[in-house]
């Protein structure tokens, strides 16, 4: 078995990506997107939502591990936990943004990952960052703007629903990373397993002490197992991902979500499509691609470790 790589040592190197990461990361985000459409149409108050999306995902990874013959350690429990936090305060904190606050406003400052991201990719996972990874992540967050501009219409703004939105992206964004280093020696499927957990439990009491009303309605029911079952797949996919590609191109494809998402409220909500969201689109989709391209031709066979699988 390959050595695990060896973060923030020896000379920065630049962005690589295998195409069965991008793969992996691409198909989620995608599916993010048409998610977004359930938050909207339930009447789960936000914090109810992630209370019962989370702990029916916990009763989906359990279950998983079981049919498959795994089962979790407490230390896969302990390297989880700090992630499990910062994922269940990332549901809390982007899906109250989304209530308090138009939903523009939200996906520009989740827009700001990449940035971030780029910010400390060198010095905690040696990668380097030239001037024209930061140009086509520019150009890309200009598109993404366009788009969300474009798309805005003129929602009731609040300051409250912009905090939590600064909230939530600096807990994804840590999470994001921290997820990069744990996954070096942790396989993905134990991982989330682990972070489904530790998320449920921080939720619950902040769910059950905040005076949200969890009555859960058949509608919304049924729509919960749809959420769940694309979110809990995506995010393992996501976790998978990471000994694949770099975090300074994996946070780059999370701006796919903002991208689609007005195509998805067009198809299923017939909510128009403006001329300046199209061309925002095409904008970041170049951007991105162009990142893609360059890193899939920098990695090598051999310079990404593989999977490691269970004992």
């Amino acid at each position: 078995m390959a050595e695990p790589p060896t973060y923030g040592q020896g000379e920065p190197r630049l962005p690589r990506a295998t195409r069965l990461g991008i793969l992996a990361l691409v198909g989620p985000l995608t599916a993010f997107s048409l998610m977004n459409l359930i938050v909207k149409v339930t009447h789960l108050p936000p914090l109810a939502f992630a209370f019962y999306r989370l702990w029916l995902g916990v009763l989906v990874m359990f279950a998983a591990l079981k049919v498959t013959g795994r089962r979790l350690s407490w230390a896969d429990l302990r390297r989880s936990a700090p992630s499990g936090v910062l994922f269940g305060a990332n549901l809390a904190l982007y899906f109250t943004a989304l209530r308090l606050t138009n939903i523009a406003d939200v996906l520009i400052v989740a827009a700001l990952q990449p940035t971030l991201t780029l910010i400390v990719a060198g010095r905690l996972f040696g990668e380097r960052v030239e001037t024209r990874d930061w140009a086509l992540t520019s150009v890309s967050l200009v598109g993404v703007v366009l788009v969300i501009l474009g798309s805005s219409g003129s929602p009731e703004w609040s300051l409250r629903g912009d905090l939590f939105a600064v909230g939530a992206l600096f807990a994804w964004t840590t999470y994001w990373l921290l997820s990069k280093r744990v996954r070096v020696d942790l396989p993905a499927f134990e991982y989330m397993a682990s972070v489904t957990l530790v998320a449920a439990v921080v939720i619950s009491p902040l769910a059950l002490l905040s005076g949200q009303s969890l009555h859960l309605r058949p509608h919304d029911a049924l729509w919960l197992v749809v959420f769940v079952a694309g979110a809990q797949g995506g995010h393992t996919l996501l976790a998978w991902s990471h000994a694949q590609v770099d975090v300074s191109v994996s946070s780059l494809l999370i701006l796919i979500e903002p991208v689609v998402s007005p195509v998805a409220a067009l198809i299923f909500l017939g909510e128009p499509l403006p001329a300046l969201s199209i061309a925002g689109g095409l904008v970041t989709v170049a951007a991105v691609g162009a990142v893609i391209r360059r890193a899939t031709r920098l990695a090598q066979p051999d310079s990404i470790p593989p999977e490691i699988a269970p004992a």
